[in-house]
């Protein structure tokens, strides 16, 4: 919204406009206070350098019915003024009058002629008029219409008092009115107090301060009968914005109201003058106050004024420069003569301060080297502190190791009588186990005389058996033998069949084995896929999580540790702040370590790093109230350790491949982890050799590798005092990772590669496992098959037994033949069941002894073992009694340099102690000759390098005696000689100053005064022409003719008319000549050609029909309308005691308001 300062502003008159159209000038005086302008009306015609202006010829035929009436001459007007004839410029500008009402003329005929055509304006319109207890009414309230208001009413009753209270409601004096001198008569009778309140129209762009005052700015005016007066400028809500008759007139002339123009608001007195009584001298001075010509030229006199004064003021300048110049010469050159000496002066002074201040750096020299001891015995004592804390630690580590070596040397005393033990039991055994073979071997000899016998006599038996037979068979014909040969073979054939279900029994324990293995082998094969699987879904789920949880460095943390984070940083209370959590102060360059390097850190990444016991426990009661049970905390020094044991710059090492931001968290992991000697090696079998194959290299702790069967799982391999050792190292694929990675998509390209190698393993034992599915339903079947065989078996002993018996049914029928064989038989049955039995003792033993002959030899290797262990486990104790004594020597070792630490360290402070009250002592002696220093010279003193105390005294004794002998050479003192020359010099410049600066605003001046009055005599010569015009064209509206003279030279405005338009001859005649119906309405005429080139949004006129007839009344409110509706926006007050309906065109842009008796309310037709 453009501010309320610059609405009425326009653009200034150009000397180049073209010869058409109008524009609006500024009018008012610049030499006002405030921003806001008012403005009036000009044509932006160029001026005219052609003949001076002269007032027309006026013809002296008269007719015969028509007297033409001379004025009286007025008196000579007086010589013009330096500034009127500046202002005038010889009237050039007027000299060209026809061809100014020419294009005036042209203008006029240009202007649109349609009515209707009126708009309503936005802003500077009187909506409500409200008087109380004002004049002869004691409550009037009128509102307005914007754009044509007629206010009709009988004599007395009121209707001046409308426009009387809009010049005094707006701020006008009460003698502008011409109704009272002062305020207090315009109070109604009988009434103390009265006000008056009118409300103006604030709205559009240009409105005056909308966000203060809204829509409408409403003016109230109180005043009483003993003088008081004051104003209210109120909002459109009804809030008091100001008091101030200032702010009052800021907006009167924002809204160009122009009250106090008597042209502009024309009460009934001033009406009745000018239509009728008017000089052509007065004529005049209504037409350049209307137009605002006399106010201009009033504030462009006070310009030239000013302009005057300051010229005069530069001749005194010039006088006083001149003076000026001589005195500040005159000082300048004893100025320069006091310079000599004063420069040996302030060389006195000089040393004089060196020399106070020489001495305090003497002192301070001495101080500075006691501060320095001070600080050497401090470093001392730092550096001593810093030995006892790294040999209390060192003692620390040495006692831990001792107790661990001592507790192994413990514990393998402990184990050595099991060992002992298992020594005896095992020789105990042997002993036995030999004893037992000896014993056998003797039962297996006497066993074995008893088998030979008893195989005698049954080879004896068998030959009587055979005889015995052959004599039957000779007897019986070989019936007999024939079914003992069938017998035999049934026999044999229950043997065979029985040897079958022996095998058969053996190979059942064989297939049983067989299934059970591969059930054992299906399990763990379904078991591995079950654990492959279980891998493939963990390496998905964190795959996932490194894609989503790329910009969350805490999502492989608790879920609570941003809290944690949030507590810690927003509390006051820890000693040192915690650091944590420590894999987030990490990133990984080598993303391949990711797995492996998180399960061997372990939950150090998840720990936190405090530097004293009561930041930890104030960490761990912030944990326990968000919950957090897997961050543990470390408590670490804040020294830092500068001389790391690395190993060989060709390995890369856990240190290596990790970027840490902080060197706390770093050595918290060298001394926890042993980031700096854990080399990485991705091969297994290059990572042996480098382990196993000889020594280890230097500063190697332990090496990681990958496992050469299982991707993503690893290995850790050491080698310590020649014993080896190779750990696995599982992932856990449920942690997400806790350290960043500067390549996080490398680092998900080798997450995804391990993906796709465990679903290929997956594929492989998934494979596998169908293969061990399979040899298991073969193992299944074969043992069925198995079992249907036995069954077959069972089946065929049952026949052949059968057999058997039959067989030995039909033998029983040859028995009793001869009782001889039987008793053979038998004989042989009971020496065959000896035999038998011999045979099975010998066999038995022989099994017995084979096997007791295995077992000794199990228990003569076990004894040779046992022994082997007892003897290793002695060389362990060996060792481990060693390595006790060694720990022990070093911590001797280490407690003495311990102990001689702590008896430097007290040395050394007790050293600094002393150190530090000399140094006291010294201060003190330091600030008593600063102090002394400050009272010759506040400021230290530069003292030039190689200068000592003793040189700067000879110098300062010599300059001395040389000032002597210069001093009484001067009349006055040298302060006195400076501050004359500087006074001088200062008043000579400003004077200077002061005569440049009163130049430069005459010369703008004078230009901005030329410039002015060379738009006055435009504004001039434009109006005049507007004028003279407009009003020959006003007067043809009722067929008169008419001329407007203008004697700017003389300031006479005079006017002739003719009414009768048939006279052509006739050149008019002077207004005294007219009837009053033709005065009135010739003296409108000249009222609206003038105010058509003023430049106010209101019109006010009262009465202005008082003298006219019918006739003329009804031309001239019709005038007054048409004129009133070509002026776009402007708002017109016109006041008549008679009737309008019945003479006027009347539309609803015309608004006729009622005035009847003062008691009663005002009632309004329209």
């Amino acid at each position: 919204m453009p501010s309320a300062t610059n609405k009425r502003s326009r653009a200034a008159l150009d000397d180049e406009e073209g010869d058409d159209g109008e524009t609006v000038i500024r009018a008012s005086s610049d030499l006002k206070n405030g921003s806001l302008r008012k403005k009036v009306r000009t044509s932006n015609t160029d001026p005219s350098n052609k003949s001076a202006w002269t007032p027309r010829e006026e013809s002296n035929a008269s007719s015969d019915e028509d007297e033409v009436m001379q004025e009286p001459e007025e008196s000579a007007a007086p010589a013009a003024t330096q500034y009127e004839i500046l202002r005038d410029a010889g009237f050039r500008h007027l000299e060209n009058t026809d061809l100014d009402d020419q294009r005036a003329t042209q203008r006029l005929k240009n202007r649109p002629h349609m009515l209707g055509e009126n708009q309503v304006a936005l802003n500077a319109i009187i909506e409500t008029i409200t008087c109380y207890n004002f004049m002869c009414h004691t409550r009037l309230r009128v509102e307005l219409g914007p754009l044509l208001n007629f206010i009709v009413g009988e004599n007395g009753s009121g209707k001046s008092a409308i426009l009387t209270a809009v010049t005094l409601c707006l701020g006008g004096k009460a003698s502008a009115t011409n109704r009272g001198g002062s305020l207090r008569s315009f109070v109604k009778e009988g009434e103390e107090h009265a006000s008056l309140v009118v409300q103006i129209k604030n709205q559009g762009s240009d409105a005056y301060k909308p966000d203060l005052y809204g829509e409408s700015i409403i003016v109230e005016r109180h005043f009483s009968k003993h003088g008081s007066s004051g104003f209210k400028l109120k909002s459109a809500s009804n809030r008091i914005i100001s008091t101030k008759k200032g702010d009052v007139d800021d907006i009167v002339e924002y809204y160009c109201l122009q009250v106090d123009n008597p042209l502009n608001v024309l009460s009934q007195d001033n009406a009745r003058q000018f239509l009728n009584a008017a000089t052509p001298v007065s004529k005049y001075k209504y037409f350049v106050q209307g137009t605002q010509l006399e106010q201009l030229d009033q504030d462009y006199q006070l310009l030239q004024e000013t302009l005057e004064n300051n010229e005069t003021k530069l001749l005194v300048f010039q006088e006083n420069i001149s003076e000026l110049k001589q005195q500040s010469e005159k000082a300048v050159k004893l100025r320069d003569a006091l310079t000599k000496s004063a420069e040996m002066r302030r060389q006195s002074k000089v040393y004089s301060n060196q020399l106070a201040w020489a001495q305090v750096m003497e002192q301070e020299t001495v101080l500075q080297q006691k501060e320095d001891a001070i600080l050497a015995a401090q470093e001392d004592i730092s550096r001593m502190e810093a030995t006892i804390t790294e040999k209390t630690g060192f003692l620390e580590t040495i006692d831990d190791k001792v107790r661990e070596a001592e507790e192994a040397v413990n514990l393998l005393q402990q184990e050595e009588g099991h060992f002992k033990e298992q020594e005896e039991e095992a020789k105990s055994n042997c002993n036995n186990a030999r004893a037992s073979i000896e014993k056998t071997h003797t039962e297996e000899r006497d066993i074995h005389q008893r088998l030979t016998n008893a195989s005698l006599k049954v080879k004896d038996y068998e030959k009587k058996i055979r005889e015995e037979e052959q004599r039957l068979e000779d007897v019986n014909g070989g019936a007999l033998a024939e079914k003992q040969k069938e017998l035999e073979d049934a026999k044999h054939a229950i043997e065979g069949i029985r040897a079958s279900q022996k095998t058969h029994a053996e190979r059942n324990s064989s297939l049983t084995n067989e299934r059970n293995e591969a059930q054992k082998k299906q399990q763990d094969s379904e078991e591995v896929v079950s654990k492959k699987r279980q891998e493939v879904s963990a390496a998905e789920a964190r795959l996932r999580t490194l894609s989503q949880n790329r910009s969350d460095p805490f999502a492989g943390f608790e879920q609570r540790v941003p809290q944690l984070l949030r507590l810690i940083e927003s509390d006051d209370g820890f000693m040192q702040k915690p650091i944590g959590p420590i894999g987030a102060h990490i990133q990984l360059t080598k993303p391949q370590w990711s797995s492996i390097l998180e399960k061997t850190l372990g939950q150090t990444l998840n720990a936190f790093l405090v530097s004293s016991r009561h930041d930890s426990v104030r960490l761990l009661s912030h944990m326990d109230r968000l919950g957090i049970r897997n961050c543990p905390t470390f408590i670490g020094s804040t020294t830092l350790i500068n001389n790391l044991k690395e190993p060989d710059e060709k390995f890369d090492t856990i240190l290596r491949v990790l970027k840490i931001d902080n060197p706390r968290v770093r050595d918290q992991l060298v001394i926890t982890q042993q980031i700096e000697q854990t080399i990485l090696i991705e091969d297994r079998f290059e990572a042996e050799r480098v382990m196993f194959d000889g020594q280890p290299p230097q500063n190697v702790a332990a090496c990681l590798s990958f496992h050469d069967q299982k991707r993503g799982h690893g290995l850790r391999l050491t080698s310590r005092g020649g014993n080896i050792g190779t750990s696995p190292i599982t992932p856990n694929y449920d942690q997400k990772s806790r350290m960043k990675s500067d390549d996080v998509e490398s680092q998900v390209a080798f997450f995804k590669d391990s993906l796709e190698q465990l679903r290929a393993e997956l594929r492989a034992v998934d494979l596998s496992t169908r293969t061990l599915q399979q040899a298991t339903q073969r193992c299944t079947q074969a043992i069925n098959q198995h079992k249907r065989q036995e069954a077959n078996l069972e089946k065929e002993l049952r026949n052949a037994q059968a057999r058997v018996t039959h067989i030995e049914e039909e033998l029983d029928k040859f028995e009793g033949v001869d009782n001889k064989l039987q008793g053979y038989k038998n004989d042989l049955q009971e020496a065959q069941i000896q035999k038998d039995h011999y045979g099975n003792q010998f066999g038995e033993l022989a099994m017995q002894k084979q096997e007791m002959n295995k077992e000794a030899e199990k228990l003569h290797e076990i004894l040779k073992k046992a022994k082997v262990a007892f003897q290793d486990h002695r060389a362990k104790m060996t060792k481990a009694e060693d390595k006790v004594k060694r720990f022990k020597e070093t911590r001797r070792v280490a407690l003495v340099e311990k102990n001689q630490a702590y008896e430097s360290l007290d040395l050394t402070k007790a050293g600094k102690a002393d150190a530090e009250r000399s140094m006291r002592r010294q201060a003190e002696v330091v600030a008593d000759y600063i102090q002394q220093a400050s009272a010759v010279a506040p400021e230290r003193a530069y003292i030039p390098e190689g200068e000592t105390v003793r040189s700067i005294e000879r110098k300062f004794e010599s300059i001395k005696d040389q000032l002597k002998k210069i001093r009484g050479r001067l009349g006055a003192s040298d302060e006195e000689i400076q501050n004359r020359a500087s006074q001088a010099i200062q008043e000579y410049r400003d004077a200077k100053k002061s005569h440049k600066n009163l130049t430069s605003l005459v010369d703008e001046l004078k230009k901005a005064l030329m410039d002015r009055l060379r738009k006055w005599r435009t504004f001039q010569r434009l109006i005049s022409a507007h004028a003279r015009c407009n009003f020959n064209y006003l007067l043809s509206e009722r067929g008169f003719r008419g001329e407007l003279f203008l004697d700017h030279q003389t300031k006479k405005l005079r006017v002739q008319v003719e009414p009768d338009e048939t006279r052509k001859s006739s050149s008019g005649r002077n207004t005294k000549t007219l009837s009053g119906g033709e005065k009135s309405f010739s003296s409108i005429c000249l009222l609206l050609a003038i105010w058509d080139a003023m430049g106010s949004p209101l019109r006010c006129l009262d009465e202005f029909d008082v003298f006219m007839d019918n006739v003329n009344r009804a031309i001239s409110t019709n005038m007054l309308i048409t004129t009133a509706r070509r002026s776009v926006g402007k708002q017109f007050i016109l006041i008549t005691p008679n009737a309008i309906e019945g003479r006027a065109k009347i539309d609803k842009d015309v608004k006729i308001i009622r005035l009847t008796d003062p008691r009663q309310r005002l009632l309004a037709d329209h």
